[in-house]
């Protein structure tokens, strides 16, 4: 936690008197695998995850939803005013400073995530690379791996990176997910170096050429991202023993779609990757049943610094990279 930035952001004291939201169902209804997992956690915990969830959402909403770009960039500048402080700050951001005073959450985390969203409102998004792939899945969620670090309670520093790893994981999952949809909206995160000039256009055209590019990015991008899952999955041991499988449900569910994405990518295109409820349970059962058998004790991972090269000036990422 960085104190000063606390200190030059967090509200008064008495804003503490503030109803806290239940917005468990926000997570229902918008999130399944994230729903389910969350039922693994404690209730403290368990509420003060949907709290974030809920500023998360509200953020990706105003990107994705507003119908009006020069009116979302407006607002997610507010937000930006808000949490650094220039400006006092407004109900959504009050919620997550009332999370902060209760977590030690790191403003600066949802400040890369502002920053993300907006840059999702340019006229067309074309992401260039593999770097600036890795650099847009930290603003958007890493980012939110090292606000959840402080929901879950975790203290050592050394947790960070891998938190930051599996929500870049669970992010490229998303981006393989959801290639027509963020065409239809100009947007193609497939960088140019896996898919050359392809445009979102011919994304949605499913020509066998244009097939034949998504395939083969949307296989790159999931192996991309089991090396952040691996990476994501070494950090667990850092977490408390109460929300330990809960995140590794989550971790797992989510590595499923871009496992089935990959398995059927034309059809993903046209229809939305799910891991049905039957698949979860079994996934779910296999975290627990390991959580039964724990590996000998061991040496704490080290962080493979080669995985923040891109993004290595970013909070809490790997010094060394």
């Amino acid at each position: 936690m960085n104190t000063s930035i606390l200190e030059t952001t967090l509200p008064p004291k008495n804003f503490g008197s503030l109803h806290h939201p239940a917005p468990d169902h926000v997570i229902k209804n918008r999130s399944r695998s994230f729903y389910f997992a969350s039922r693994f956690l404690d209730q403290t915990t368990a509420d003060r995850a949907a709290r974030l969830y809920e500023f998360c959402r509200a953020i990706d909403d105003i990107a994705d939803r507003s119908t009006s770009k020069n009116e979302a960039r407006d607002r997610l500048d507010q937000a930006l005013a808000e949490l650094k402080g220039s400006v006092s700050p407004g109900k959504l951001t009050q919620q997550l400073f009332l999370l902060a005073e209760d977590t030690d959450l790191d403003p600066r985390a949802a400040i890369e995530l502002v920053k993300g969203c907006r840059s999702d409102l340019s006229d067309e998004v074309l992401v260039q690379n593999e770097e600036q792939l890795i650099q847009y899945c930290y603003q958007v969620a890493g980012s939110v791996g090292i606000m959840m670090c402080a929901v879950l309670g975790v203290k050592d520093p050394r947790a960070m990176p891998h938190a930051i790893d599996l929500g870049i994981a669970m992010q490229l999952t998303n981006i393989t997910r959801d290639i027509s949809e963020d065409a239809r909206s100009q947007r193609r995160y497939l960088p140019t170096t896996f898919v050359g000039a392809l445009s979102c256009t011919e994304i949605l055209s499913h020509s066998k050429a244009s097939l034949e590019n998504i395939c083969e990015a949307a296989d790159k991008i999931v192996n991309l991202a089991d090396r952040y899952y691996e990476s994501g999955r070494e950090g667990f041991c850092f977490l408390p023993a109460t929300s330990r499988q809960a995140i590794a449900i989550a971790a797992s569910v989510y590595r499923q779609i871009g496992i089935r994405v990959r398995d059927k990518t034309e059809a993903s295109l046209t229809r939305r990757t799910v891991v049905p409820q039957w698949e979860k349970l079994v996934l779910a059962s296999a975290t627990l049943l390991k959580g039964l058998f724990p590996i000998a004790p061991h040496e704490l991972p080290t962080h493979d610094p080669a995985l923040h090269k891109a993004i290595r000036s970013y909070p809490g990422t790997n010094p060394q990279a």
